[in-house]
C-alpha cells in the first residue's frame, strides 16, 4: 500500500468513527478526494440491471449512470406512466445504453409476480437486480394482505422479488440492495419487526425494515455465491423529496449537508458494474468501502436471529407461491 493510499485509509476511518459527518456530502467529498476516486467507468454494453424504484430520486440518478454506461436498464414505479416518462427522458439524453419502463409495487406480491414473468422474458439474463424501491410513510398503511406497508415495501416484496427472480440472473451477477444508514438506530428482533398501529412510528418501522434488508443480504449472500455476488448499503443522508415528507424538518435542518441524488446513487452504480472488486460477499456499504452493521450496543445481531428471519421470511411469502 502506497503512503497516500495509507493516509486515505486513515481518514476514512476516522471519518466513520464520526458517524453522523460521515453521512455528509463532507463525509463524501474527503473520502473521494482522499481515497482517488475517479467516476465509474465500466462498459457494460450489452448488459442488462433491473432497477426498482428507479423513477426520480436516487433510482433515477442511477438509471441515467448506468444507461450511460451503456447498460439496458429496466426501471420500474409504482406507476406504469412515471417509470414509462422517467425512462422516456433518460433515452432522449442520447446515452449509449437504453431505459425501458415497468409498472411495479413491492408491497403487491401480485404486482411482483408478474413482473417477474418480465424478466423471465429478457434476452440473455440480468447481469444486475438493483433494489431501491421505498419510502418512508409518517402514516400507519397496510397492503392488501394486512400487513404494515413500510414492512411489506422494503423487505418482504424485495425479498419475494429476489428469490422469484434468482433462476434468470446470470453468471456472474451483481444484486445491490438500498438500505439506509437508520438501521443503525435498530436491532433485529423478528419477534418485534411488524409494528401495530397504536405503537406506529415511520421512523422506527422504516429502520427495523432496513435493518431487516441488511440481516438477510449477510445471510443469503454466502449460499449465492459464486454465481451471484450481493452486497447492501446505504447512501449517507440524501437530499430527495422523501426525507422532507417523513422526516418533517429534517430536510430544512440538514439541507446544507445533505448529499445529492448523484452522490447517493454512487456506491449503487460502482457495486453494480464492479461487484465490489473482489470484496467478500454480503458486505454493507457506504461511499465505496464496506461498513460496519452495528455501532450502537444492543443492534448486533446473531447467526440464529438471521436464521429467525428467513424463516419468517419464507412465511410471509408464502401466499404467493401457493403456500
Amino acid at each position: 500500500m502506497s503512503r497516500l493510499a495509507a493516509i486515505g485509509d486513515v481518514m476514512d476511518s476516522a471519518l466513520e468513527g464520526t458517524i453522523l459527518g460521515s453521512f455528509t456530502k463532507i463525509g463524501y467529498a474527503a473520502r473521494r478526494r482522499a481515497l482517488g476516486w475517479s467516476g465509474v467507468a465500466t462498459d457494460l454494453s450489452g448488459q442488462c440491471a433491473v432497477l426498482t424504484g428507479g423513477s426520480g430520486g436516487i433510482g433515477r440518478a442511477v438509471a441515467d449512470d448506468l444507461v450511460s454506461l451503456g447498460a439496458e436498464v429496466h426501471l420500474t414505479s409504482r406507476s406504469a406512466d412515471r417509470a414509462g416518462e422517467a425512462a422516456d427522458e433518460i433515452n432522449r439524453a442520447g446515452g449509449p445504453g437504453q431505459a425501458v419502463g415497468h409498472a411495479l409495487d413491492t408491497s403487491d406480491f401480485a404486482s411482483i409476480l408478474a413482473f417477474v414473468e418480465t424478466i423471465a422474458g429478457l434476452d440473455g439474463g440480468v447481469d444486475m437486480l438493483l433494489s431501491n424501491a421505498g419510502a418512508l410513510s409518517p402514516e400507519y398503511q397496510t397492503d392488501d394482505r394486512g400487513m404494515e406497508l413500510t414492512l411489506s415495501s422494503h423487505l418482504v416484496g424485495p425479498y419475494l422479488l429476489l428469490t422469484e427472480a434468482r433462476p434468470y440472473l446470470t453468471d456472474g451477477a451483481r444484486v445491490v440492495i438500498m438500505s439506509s444508514g437508520g438501521m443503525y438506530t435498530q436491532q433485529l428482533d423478528v419477534g418485534a419487526i411488524e409494528m401495530s398501529r397504536a405503537d406506529y412510528k415511520g421512523p422506527v418501522a422504516y429502520a427495523r425494515a432496513k435493518r431487516g434488508q441488511v440481516e438477510m443480504v449477510t445471510h443469503l449472500a454466502p449460499s449465492w455465491m459464486p454465481q451471484v455476488m450481493l452486497h447492501s448499503m446505504h447512501p449517507g443522508w440524501v437530499d430527495t423529496p422523501g426525507i422532507e415528507s417523513g422526516i418533517p424538518g429534517f430536510g430544512k435542518f440538514m439541507g446544507p449537508l445533505l448529499r445529492s441524488a448523484e452522490q447517493g446513487a454512487d456506491t449503487m452504480v460502482w457495486l453494480a458494474a464492479t461487484g465490489g472488486e473482489g470484496a467478500a460477499p454480503g458486505q454493507f456499504w457506504l461511499d465505496r468501502e464496506p461498513r460496519r452493521t452495528s455501532y450502537l450496543p444492543g443492534t448486533g445481531t446473531d447467526d440464529a436471529e438471521r436464521d429467525r428471519l428467513i424463516a419468517w421470511l419464507d412465511r410471509a411469502i408464502a401466499p404467493a407461491r401457493g403456500g
